[in-house]
């Protein structure tokens, strides 16, 4: 018998009175099995003394219809996996979840997260082959055509083997389980821990234009952040808090509620939005969940108070506040103030929903990779750099390779979560049992230097193709060419095949090293042979769309609305790996230019005019001649001349100086980074122009005609 059997068979005989001895405010963990009618009873018997438990599963209608008869002795409450984003901020002495029918990663995050110390946390399993059941949650992680019957669950293997092999779970006998005991009241007003005092104390000190609380979860934030909104309403000052949405503060508010008087205060909560358009200026600002809203809207909420605090989980549960953190902590650190500092960090770590060192947190942050393998936290302005000195190895990696590299699947996942703030659970699902996806790595020894994460996709019939671009099917999967047929009605788009870089990262202290660089060229070699186009899609900004036209790839679609995660207007943009491909590239590329040009002042007065001159600029390098509609006429000509050299009044001639900023920017002539040749464009648009006006260091109007005037007669004229 191995160890791992003895250790299993030893916890089988472990009675639950026995197993609360076990723990130190550590929440107990079991796993019950067989159908929802065979473990409901041995659940409710260990919830005996428990309030209002909580039930998961991917369909709760079993549970539902079986808890009937229960409700009149314990009210239940029963929640699907497509609904757990709810229930951040919960706070519940049970929680069963069933992992019969399928497995969301989510779900379990979130869901462990919400269990108090010395409360349960069960799931359960069936008596049959777990792996070789269907799984009904595995359809949301594959693309047309797979169906889950068709795939076999490299996660599922994965989390069996973490279940059996490190997890802290115990399996109970039918019918073997006695009540846990109940669990002390929790109080509202409980006196704030020593570590929440100290942040309370820095906050209180206003030396800080910006204040960052990024910390795990179960450590206090939102008590501290209530804690704190109540002390400053009672010293008078002006406070408001906002949030993505009121479900996620409900601990938040009833710390703040319990400081008054019942209904004699209100929390003063605004929606991002509502908080924008009020003309009050605050003296405290309390953002939560801050990792959530778009940095854009974060960095505006910035400016509408003397102080700020921005709250998030630095890993976890609604994707990385750890990306959230170098970004947006880089721009706060950087912000000119008249206070001492522009940021000071605040730093919760000791959990206080459950007990040190809980050992259902370390197996959840280990197995869904949601936690770094040191805990030490480094100051956000800190970069520890190395050198790279050996050879550079390049490993391709699909699901099933990353069940025997453990080491290297924590790392991966460790750099797309510092790169990637949408980067949660799921993800490591989607990589593990996704047959389209394929992982790439660059490494010198066991150091991992970059990261890619490649979808194939395309080859779509031409049914189906059709029935896309006509708006009629929306088929899973297939991002770019999808998009290419129903948003451009480009007919044949769905034919060729795709390699989309879904994710791509370097290790902070190695960036600017071309070494996403060379991955991306490892990526076309092994993609020569498959596939005839590789892309991306990402939120455009100006450095992110520079890598990209550094490495060759082409815009093709621009979209129309801005992404509510990252505040910017998404971007497509191709790399053909073939003469047809090429020529039908260009074509692509041609008709997005031709329609920016148009778009600019119907549908694009917000995009960034750097991110505009970058686009544009690409015209140049495949087409030898401009659209015809911005070619100047003789009258054209006359009329600018007449401005540049004489004194014509510049609004009499914008037409023809719209035409000219927009040639120039086509022919490459505008430099993106330039203030001057931005200001030119911006003001061709009709734009306000004092900010771009300061930057080059221009005092006015007429200074800046005069500048159009130099730039004017310095240019060729357009082809």
């Amino acid at each position: 018998m191995s160890n791992a059997q003895r250790r299993d068979e030893s916890l089988c005989r472990t009675t639950t009175r026995e197993f609360i001895l076990m723990s130190d405010n550590h929440r107990h963990c079991f796993i019950l099995k067989g159908s929802p009618r065979e473990v409901l009873p041995d659940f409710l018997q260990l919830c005996e003394n428990f309030s209002t438990p909580l039930i998961a599963a991917h369909d709760v209608s079993q549970y539902d219809e079986l808890l009937i008869p229960s409700l009149k002795r314990k009210p239940f409450k029963t929640c699907a996996f497509k609904q757990t984003r709810q229930e951040l901020g919960s706070c519940y002495d049970a929680v069963l979840v069933d992992l019969t029918q399928g497995v969301s990663a989510s779900a379990l995050a979130i869901l462990s997260g919400t269990v108090r110390g010395n409360g349960l946390f069960a799931v359960v399993l069936p008596h049959a082959d777990w792996l070789s059941m269907a799984d009904q949650e595995l359809s949301r992680y594959l693309p047309w055509p797979y169906e889950p019957e068709q795939v076999y669950s490299n996660f599922k293997r994965y989390l069996l083997d973490h279940l059996k092999n490190t997890s802290p779970f115990q399996e109970l006998k039918a019918h073997q389980v006695a009540p846990l005991p109940a669990l002390t009241l929790l109080d509202d007003n409980a006196p704030l821990t020593d570590e929440q005092a100290n942040a309370q104390a820095c906050l209180f000190a206003e030396q800080a234009q910006s204040y960052v609380l990024i910390a795990p979860r179960g450590r206090g934030k939102s008590t501290l952040l209530g804690d704190s909104l109540a002390k400053l309403v009672q010293a008078g000052k002006r406070v408001a808090i906002t949030a993505p949405n009121q479900d996620a503060i409900v601990s938040l508010k009833a710390r703040f509620e319990s400081h008054f008087e019942a209904n004699t205060v209100t929390l003063p909560f605004y929606a991002p939005d509502a908080l924008m358009d009020d003309s009050n200026q605050w003296d405290f600002l309390f953002v939560d969940e801050a990792s959530m809203i778009p940095l854009p809207l974060l960095m505006a909420l910035n400016q509408k108070a003397n102080h700020c605090l921005f709250s998030t989980t630095d890993y976890g549960y609604e994707g990385s506040g750890k990306g959230f953190g170098i970004r947006f902590c880089q721009h706060l650190a950087s912000q000119k103030t008249t206070k001492p500092l522009a940021l000071q960090p605040l730093v919760l770590s000791q959990p206080i929903r459950w007990g040190e060192n809980d050992p259902l947190e370390n197996w959840i942050n280990n197995t869904l990779l949601l936690a770094p393998k040191e805990q030490a936290k480094q100051s956000f302005d800190t970069r520890i750099t190395f050198p790279i000195k050996d050879d550079i190895t390049n490993k391709m990696l699909v699901g099933k390779d990353w069940i025997k590299e453990n080491n290297l699947l924590h790392d991966t996942f460790q750099l797309l979560v510092s790169a990637h703030y949408q980067t949660s659970a799921d993800n490591l699902r989607w990589v593990l049992d996704d047959p389209s996806v394929t992982s790439f790595i660059s490494m010198t020894a066991e150091q991992i230097h970059s990261v890619a994460i490649v979808t194939e996709e395309g080859h779509l019939p031409e049914d189906l193709s059709l029935a896309v671009m006509q708006g009629k099917r929306r088929p899973r999967g297939h991002l770019v060419p999808q998009s290419l047929l129903a948003h451009e009605g480009f007919e044949n788009a769905g034919q060729y095949g795709y390699w989309r870089i879904s994710r791509i990262a370097t290790e902070q202290s190695q960036q600017n090293k071309g070494l996403a660089s060379q991955l991306l060229s490892y990526i076309e070699k092994s993609a020569n042979t498959h596939c005839d186009f590789l892309c991306s899609s990402f939120a455009a900004t100006p450095d992110v769309l520079s890598f990209w036209l550094k490495n060759d790839f082409l815009p093709v679609r621009l979209g129309t609305a801005k992404d509510q995660a990252s505040g910017s207007y998404s971007i497509m943009m191709v790399k053909p790996l073939t003469q047809l491909a090429t020529q039908q590239a260009i074509k692509w590329q041609s008709q997005l230019l031709e329609e920016l040009l148009m778009n600019l002042l119907l549908q694009y007065d917000d995009l960034s005019v750097e991110l505009i001159l970058l686009i544009l600029k690409q015209y140049s390098f495949y087409q030898s001649d401009i659209p015809s509609f911005v070619k100047l006429t003789a009258q054209d000509a006359h009329n600018l001349a007449l401005f540049v050299d004489h004194h014509r009044p510049f609004d009499s001639i914008r037409p023809a100086f719209f035409k000219k900023a927009l040639s120039l920017a086509l022919q490459g002539q505008l430099i993106p980074k330039e203030p001057s040749h931005q200001l030119l464009l911006e003001a061709a648009l009709g734009r306000n122009t004092e900010q771009t006006r300061r930057n080059a260091n221009l005092t006015g109007k007429k200074a800046m005609h005069q500048s159009f005037k130099k730039l004017l007669s310095t240019v060729p004229p357009s082809k």
